[in-house]
């Protein structure tokens, strides 16, 4: 799982269950709140009322003639009441508390505030009631406006989240894909500093580039090793060919004699094979080929045909070539092209057994074009194939005479040219694919 992923989903968690939280407990919250709030208005209306009553008399309330009347009045919609009443003695109440009443045959809920008082030498109970039905209402309006803020702000949350960690981590996204992902080869680093002002991004950028630049020079002085040892070793090379062709020419040499010459000319042969190899593996990763031509891949593959299919009709195997397609690839090198199709060629030809087929093609696709090259073959084992992927053969490690350096050779070049290489092989045979991109 991505970093910025990890973070959106934690900030996400995070946010959520915090708001669940809170929404879970916002009914309770509120509700307290309400009670609160109605409990302090009835008080003041009580204080509002004695007011009335102390500024107008007991009887504008209450009638002398028939105080056990007493005086009621509830509004139009039911919802406030106050009543006031001549009571035998001072009860000791200031109480708040819910009680039903019914009211036009229909039960009401109200929130009652409960007071004694004392005026004239009379005792009077005054009522005063709210009904709670309004309080519902308010809370269940409220839950639903919190409800919607939740989901309005989940969705926001996400969007600023994940904008904001995209952003933020946008440098480390370049510093992976620009420059660790799909880099096989220490001359692909790019060494551009990536434009970012978080210290550890540039801190990661600069310690990146300064290891990679001591890998290159690791691998700059093999490879230079490498290129002159083999310029080195072709010189003694050429001396014990030259040798062993003056032995052939000399006269009364015996049948055995002639057979341990012609064993040193073929060890000397490998060994000269070898070498090549070597040196244009070198010479490959020292970038030391220009890419500056235009190269038709159907002309190079026509070309590989018409070169080799007398190789391949002698070992009586069939050619299946379809006219390819027209594609040129720009900022390449021809003869290098010609080699990496030609070794995929020639090893389909040699390990293909008598009356085999390959198959050839060249087709353009959307935005590449694909060469493939397939015969019936063994296949190739999947220990090779992965040495020479990982660019470490090692020759006692693989079959006779299956050194590996020709497929290494394709690779190399493949990859110095940006060509993608995928080798499919099993028990019926191997295809070697070749996608070409301008």
């Amino acid at each position: 799982m991505r970093l910025s992923t990890k973070f959106l989903l934690f900030n996400f968690l995070a946010k959520g269950i915090i708001l669940l939280v809170f929404l879970a407990a916002s009914p309770f919250v509120l509700r307290y709140f309400a009670i609160k709030s109605t409990d302090r208005q009835l008080v003041e209306k009580k204080n509002e009322v004695l007011a009335i009553v102390a500024a107008e008399g007991m009887e504008s309330f209450i009638s002398q003639e028939n105080p056990e009347l007493g005086f009621g009045s509830y509004n139009i919609l039911k919802e406030e009441y106050i009543l006031l009443e001549q009571v035998p003695q001072l009860y000791d109440t200031d109480l708040i508390f819910v009680e039903e009443r019914i009211l036009d045959n229909e039960s009401v809920t109200y929130r009652v505030y409960s007071y004694a008082f004392e005026m004239d030498g009379a005792y009077f109970l005054l009522e005063i009631g709210r009904s709670l039905q309004t309080i519902k209402e308010i809370e269940a309006l409220i839950f639903k406006i919190l409800i919607s803020t939740v989901i309005l702000f989940f969705f926001l949350s996400f969007f600023l989240d994940n904008t904001f960690n995209k952003s933020i981590l946008r440098p480390f996204s370049q510093i992976i894909d620009k420059k660790l992902s799909h880099i096989k080869e220490p001359q692909q680093f790019s060494y551009k500093a990536i434009e970012t002002n978080t210290d550890e991004f540039v801190l990661l950028d600069e310690s990146l580039s300064e290891m990679m630049r001591r890998i290159q020079r690791a691998f700059n002085q093999e490879r230079i090793f490498i290129s002159h040892a083999s310029h080195e070793l072709k010189t003694p090379i050429s001396v014990l060919q030259t040798k062993v062709e003056t032995l052939f020419a000399q006269e009364g040499l015996s049948g055995e004699q002639m057979d341990k010459l012609m064993d040193m000319q073929q060890t000397i042969q490998k060994m000269k094979k070898t070498v090549n190899a070597l040196l244009l593996i070198s010479k490959v990763n020292n970038a030391q080929f220009i890419k500056t031509e235009e190269v038709p891949v159907h002309e190079v593959l026509e070309e590989l045909i018409e070169d080799w299919e007398a190789m391949a009709t002698e070992k009586n195997i069939q050619l299946y070539f379809e006219e390819a397609d027209a594609f040129v690839i720009k900022e390449s090198n021809r003869s290098l092209c010609l080699m990496m199709l030609r070794n995929a060629l020639v090893n389909a030809i040699k390990y293909t057994p008598e009356s085999g087929k390959i198959y050839i093609t060249g087709k353009k696709q959307e935005n590449q074009y694909r060469v493939s090259i397939k015969d019936s073959g063994p296949g190739i084992s999947t220990k090779l194939l992965e040495q020479v992927e990982r660019g470490t053969v090692f020759l006692k490690d693989v079959e006779k005479d299956k050194s590996g350096f020709g497929l290494q050779i394709l690779y190399k070049v493949a990859l110095y040219l940006g060509v993608k290489v995928e080798i499919k092989s099993g028990n019926s045979g191997t295809e070697v694919i070749f996608d070409f991109t301008n």
